[in-house]
């Protein structure tokens, strides 16, 4: 899959555009919701969703990789914390929201593998 950088400017991580499926949900909450990734950097992410948070609400999120080389192999995910820095609404009231989160330290696992410090999602 082709990825393309968005410009860096001066103190900001480079933005690469990738559109993979994100996993969220407030820290502790219950219900998990889906997204969609418009550009992820090494210190945060800007996506797509449905369900908005306020500003400065802690999320956990779940990216989905690709999958293995084998049909085996499950894929692998990237497991971790952040916190809502911009909120943009979209003039359209049926179009989603997009969120901006800073990263918090991650992790990468396999999809199957036991999380720890991150409850799996149905």
């Amino acid at each position: 899959m082709p990825t393309k950088t968005l410009q860096q400017t001066v103190g900001r991580a480079r933005r690469f555009a990738l559109h993979l499926r994100v996993y969220y949900r407030e820290l502790d909450g219950q219900e998990w919701f889906e997204g969609w990734t418009e550009n992820i950097s090494r210190t945060g992410m800007l996506f797509m969703c449905t369900a908005p948070f306020r500003l400065d609400t802690v999320l956990e999120l779940r990216l989905q990789l690709a999958a293995g080389i084998g049909k085996e192999d499950p894929p692998a995910e990237v497991l971790c914390k952040g916190t809502v820095v911009r909120v943009e609404r979209m003039t359209r009231l049926d179009a989603p929201t997009a969120l901006a989160v800073a990263i918090h330290p991650y992790r990468i696992t396999r999809a199957n593998a036991p999380s720890r410090d991150l409850i799996p999602f149905a």
